[in-house]
């Protein structure tokens, strides 16, 4: 219990201010005499022995004069409330909070009575709590304390919180209320930079609009939100500006460039490109392209940088709904006598106002390992895939308002890929066997195609007229060919065409081939085991896909072609067409 010096109310222990009048309340300090007493007591070699004075140090909570230095100046109470450092100067700052029951820390309730210890409204305990703060002139406000002048709604959802401002004696306290969320996680994929990056940049327009701008951002003062975005925690350099000072409007976009370029760790690229570096440049993500416009005073103001942000962030996270007519069709083939491969086709269509989604998932796959085996294989891994498919994926993706991810889709690839995987090692290792199987994969989300490969079994794109290679063979055949040593045509012929480096069932960690494809409408998507494309190879399949019929008419037409050219394997093909 501690007594206040100055209205005699009772404290409780520990307390630094009175309960009742909010005066500071005096601590206990160890004086000389007690430093001495506990150098002789350590020193006695009988510990139990007490040379100098019996019993403990003395708590006593009102010292004598004698035993109280006053090294140490007392800290200051600002408006009554937020106790400072003692030489408190303006700019940052920690405070706390000596009157807590006025607004709960956990969930700002102000119905609290005074030296309510719980909150009434949610449990929280009242206790004193230390927050950020800065302290400024009231004649000068910069940074936190121009927020809460900022009346658009949005913008301030995006500015710092503030938990409390105060003033006193000319001087402005603005309390910074701390989220308890960590700063931002990087380096950032590109679609969730779009997203940090329209944010701010809407940000800007706002406050250029009320004469106000944002200065450099730290990416430490950035923290995510719920919905995708960042938040700032602290605006330290948030100042005033004339309306038409177009010198501070370029410095907020270069400052926001630079912040991206931070959370995407993106190197700024030379203007001097070598033949190979033009190639890169051409192929790197826009958002580094919009940076370097940015850098080079290509946006007038905040408000053209953000519709080019919004229509990039749109285009991630939006696909185009194009409607996918499928065919599929597969045959053991005339030499063999099991039909080892496995297929898989789903197409999904959801419309709510007005508004179509599609998603479709297809799988090819060529078991190994003989009968009682190789359809095994095969037929696990197509299993395992789509269960993932329709426990995972598509259960986020119907969800409202949810957004397409790039990066989540080429995630979530590798881990159906891998889910497949497991199942077949799994398989072989309770029948004690060498099953294994190639697999190939098409995620297709609107006009956006996830392709994922292991092995040889192959994922094309039918363009205008031409039959363009997505997946590429893990085959000892295709190595021959990257080396040099043989011809694309070699791989028809060669003796150990039939070898592949790299199967589901060979080992528990595979690795995964994932390509990523923007499709328009009139392309088509062919997947197919290599009974299908060694037979007929790509001229063939070319010619009979520019055919105007269904797309099952055409895969019945191509393991016809296989079957007519010798059908040596099992046949499996899947053509979907984007309309």
């Amino acid at each position: 219990m501690t007594i206040c010096a100055l209205c005699g109310s009772d404290n409780t222990a520990g307390a630094r201010f009175c309960s009742n009048c909010a005066a500071p309340l005096a601590r206990y300090k160890a004086s000389a005499a007690d430093y001495e007493w506990l150098a002789a007591r350590l020193s006695s070699p009988d510990l139990s022995a007490d040379p100098a004075r019996s019993g403990p140090l003395r708590h006593d909570p009102h010292p004598g004069p004698e035993e109280e230095p006053m090294d140490q100046p007392a800290p200051i109470l600002f408006a009554g409330r937020y106790e400072l450092p003692p030489s408190a100067a303006d700019g940052p700052l920690v405070v706390v909070d000596t009157i807590p029951w006025r607004r709960c820390w956990a969930c700002g309730s102000t119905a609290n009575e005074p030296e309510e210890a719980f909150c009434i409204d949610c449990g929280a305990a009242l206790e004193p709590r230390s927050y950020p703060a800065v302290l400024t002139s009231a004649d000068a406000p910069i940074g936190p304390a121009l927020v809460p002048a900022v009346d658009d709604e949005h913008a301030r959802t995006l500015l710092p919180e503030i938990w409390d401002q105060v003033e006193e004696g000319g001087r402005v306290l603005t309390v910074l209320n701390d989220s308890g969320r960590a700063s931002l996680a990087t380096p950032l994929d590109e679609t969730s930079a779009l997203a940090v990056g329209l944010g701010l940049a809407r940000l800007l327009v706002s406050l250029h609009a009320r004469g106000l701008a944002l200065g450099p951002v730290a990416a430490a003062d950035l923290e995510p939100l719920p919905g995708g975005g960042a938040r700032l925690r602290n605006a330290p350099h948030l100042h005033l500006i004339a309306p038409d000072d177009a010198a501070a409007i370029q410095a907020d976009l270069l400052a926001l460039a630079d912040v991206l370029e931070r959370l995407t760790a993106t190197p700024r690229t030379t203007l001097r490109l070598t033949e190979e570096e033009a190639e890169a440049a051409g192929q790197e993500m826009p958002l580094v392209a919009v940076l370097r416009q940015v850098r080079t005073g290509a946006f007038a103001d905040a408000a053209s940088l953000a519709a080019t942000l919004e229509q990039l962030l749109t285009e991630r996270t939006r696909p185009v709904p194009l409607r996918q007519v499928v065919g599929a069709h597969t045959d053991t083939g005339i030499v063999r006598e099991h039909n080892e491969d496995s297929l898989f086709t789903l197409q999904l269509t959801l419309i709510n106002n007005n508004q179509p989604e599609i998603w479709g998932v297809y799988i090819v796959a060529d078991g190994m390992g003989g009968h009682a085996a190789g359809e095994v294989a095969s037929g696990l891994a197509v299993r395992a895939a789509a269960d993932l498919f329709l426990g995972e994926y598509l259960a986020r993706a119907v969800q409202p308002d949810a957004a397409f991810s790039e990066e989540e889709a080429v995630a979530f690839v590798r881990r159906a890929v891998q889910r497949a995987n497991q199942a077949v090692i799994a398989e072989s290792r309770d029948q004690a066997n060498d099953m294994g199987t190639t697999f190939t994969m098409a995620l297709v989300a609107g006009d956006r195609a996830i392709v994922g490969n292991v092995g040889d079994s192959r994922t094309y794109l039918f363009r205008d007229g031409r039959l363009r290679r997505i997946s590429k063979d893990h085959s000892l055949v295709q190595r021959l060919v990257d080396l040099g040593q043989i011809t694309e045509d070699d791989i028809y012929t060669h003796p150990q065409r039939n070898a592949v480096l790299r199967s589901l069932g060979d080992r528990s960690e595979i690795e995964i081939d994932v390509f990523s494809e923007r499709l328009r409408p009139g392309d088509a998507l062919l997947l197919c085991s290599d009974g299908q494309w060694e037979m007929t190879r790509d001229p063939e399949m070319e010619r009979l896909l520019a055919r105007e019929e269904p797309p099952q008419a055409i895969c019945q037409a191509l393991v016809a072609a296989a079957n007519q050219a010798g059908g040596d394997d099992n046949i499996a093909v899947i053509l979907v067409r984007f309309e």
